[in-house]
């Protein structure tokens, strides 16, 4: 059977889309143990009218506690602590033991990202 188009929604938020334009994020921690496969992904706001194509090139299943400092740093956190605040923005009952899955893409491509002189950030 051929897999489905998976997607990641992100927030309305005008840096982290321009930092998936220019690959400087290519990471993101979720909430819960997701079904996530390496694969084409459509990465998307419901909000803005915005989306781009990208590759999930790693998947890990984890509780909030054992996510690494690489992966946390990456994600523009700037310790655990600052982590699981950030994530309560989202999910409000995370806690250090709730499970997530870290998810890792690359090559993000599409319109956006190929004419980034004519993105208009929030």
């Amino acid at each position: 059977m051929k897999q489905g188009l998976q997607g990641l929604l992100i927030a309305p938020d005008s840096k982290m889309r321009s930092d998936i334009h220019y690959g400087i994020k290519t990471i993101t921690i979720r909430e819960g143990h997701r079904d996530h496969k390496p694969g084409p992904v459509l990465i998307a706001c419901h909000v803005e009218p915005w989306a781009v194509m990208a590759d999930i090139t790693s998947v890990r299943h984890c509780v909030l506690d054992e996510v690494t400092e690489e992966e946390y740093r990456a994600d523009g956190f700037v310790s655990k602590a600052d982590m699981l605040a950030g994530m309560k923005r989202f999910y409000s009952s995370m806690t250090m033991e709730s499970p997530v899955t870290v998810l890792r893409w690359s090559n993000a491509r599409g319109y956006w990202v190929d004419h980034k002189e004519e993105y208009k950030a929030d």
